[in-house]
């Protein structure tokens, strides 16, 4: 099957068409509005990192493309027009269903297309389930759980669409972009003598004895290194759910897992106390090629 993505829209179009018609400068219409938020050329050139007189050729651009007088000048002042302010109204109305446009479109060729998508944390699968099926794509992606090194790999060899790691990938040809953020809790019983903490550290994990999901991918080192404490391990996901609301034993949840429908239950009728160390907090950055541009804007979007 051949995937084809819609790439943006250039926001510098031409300025006359073959028949001779006008086209307007998407970036002159954004840079407009910059300028009415700003109140004055020199803020606004400032925030659009642009020198202040390119910023005055444009607005006057845009005036000529309009056919209309956008500015009232005087010395040392350019100030809007009533006809001015309406262009602006108008501008972010248009820019809004520009982008809307653009969604839809990138959307719809999601839909036609079977996205892969490799992982490398559980969370991770439970953070993307609930934004696929948002997006109503649950039949169009799939996601398998691998290691870091698998994972660029696959990338790279153009196996996988889309990566999910806990750290941004810094290639020239690969975009990266915060996911989701990710924090461990102890999740004990209400009658759990822990169970009034407000935080506790993996320190105090020490000579416990605690029920673990196997596969944990990234969080899995760090659960390596509590030597001391035991843990009764369940491989598949629907008995390790059933085996932890049958149990007074402790085990780990996250902000993330703690959402999932499955374990909600579960969780209600336990305490999620913080884990406050700082290895127990981890960002996840979604990584794809720069040609797959769309399934990144369409992942990390929310509604």
């Amino acid at each position: 099957m051949i995937l084809v993505f819609i790439l943006p829209i250039v926001k510098a179009v031409q300025l006359i068409d073959q028949k001779g018609d006008i086209m307007l400068n998407l970036q002159h219409l954004e840079q407009l509005i910059v300028f009415s938020q700003e109140g004055t050329l020199s803020k606004a050139a400032e925030v659009l990192l642009i020198s202040q007189p390119s910023l005055t050729r444009n607005m006057q651009m845009l005036e000529d493309e309009l056919g209309v007088a956008l500015f009232e000048r005087r010395k040392n002042k350019l100030s809007f027009t009533e006809t001015g302010h309406q262009t602006v109204k108008l501008a972010k109305k248009f820019l809004k269903q520009k982008q809307k446009f653009l969604d839809d479109v990138q959307h719809f060729a999601l839909k036609e297309s079977t996205i892969f998508g490799g992982v490398n944390a559980p969370g991770a699968i439970f953070e993307l389930e609930s934004r696929i099926k948002e997006k109503g794509l649950e039949q169009h992606i799939q996601i398998e759980q691998k290691t870091n090194d698998e994972l660029e790999k696959s990338l790279d060899d153009e196996n996988v669409h889309f990566i999910v790691t806990d750290y941004p990938i810094k290639k020239e040809y690969i975009l990266s972009m915060g996911l989701f953020m990710e924090q461990l809790y102890l999740s004990v019983p209400l009658t759990h003598p822990y169970a009034t903490r407000k935080e506790i550290k993996f320190a105090e994990l020490t000579n416990l004895t605690m029920l673990l999901r196997s596969d944990l991918g990234i969080w899995q080192p760090l659960v390596n290194q509590l030597t001391q404490t035991k843990f009764i391990v369940q491989k598949d996901r629907a008995a390790f759910v059933d085996l932890v609301n049958a149990s007074a034993l402790p085990t780990f949840s996250t902000n993330i897992t703690q959402q999932n429908t499955e374990e909600s239950t579960v969780n209600s009728q336990r305490i999620q106390i913080p884990i406050s160390d700082k290895e127990a907090i981890k960002t996840f950055y979604i990584s794809v090629l720069k040609k797959n541009k769309a399934i990144l804007q369409e992942l990390v979007k929310t509604k």
